[in-house]
């Protein structure tokens, strides 16, 4: 089984892109990541100053599973 940092290195050698969702609101979530993995993006970041960043964060996970690396940003604490 891949570690984290495995899956984020061969992720990032297929496609050198992280999408920076900020503001992202939840129920636009699973649209915007369809979108994204359709058009080869498949790192994710969402920060945790957009509203509801865990929910989005959740939505994304359970959606899109093992076809992304999803993670969160801005994160101060």
């Amino acid at each position: 089984m891949m570690g984290n940092s495995e899956r984020l290195e061969q992720a990032l050698e297929k496609m050198p892109l992280v999408a920076i969702l900020r503001g992202l609101l939840p129920e636009n979530a699973e649209a915007v990541g369809h979108t994204l993995v359709n058009s080869g993006i498949t790192v994710i970041e969402v920060p945790l100053n957009s509203p509801e960043p865990y929910k989005s964060i959740r939505i994304l996970r359970d959606t899109l599973g093992e076809r992304i690396v999803i993670g969160a940003g801005t994160v101060i604490e």
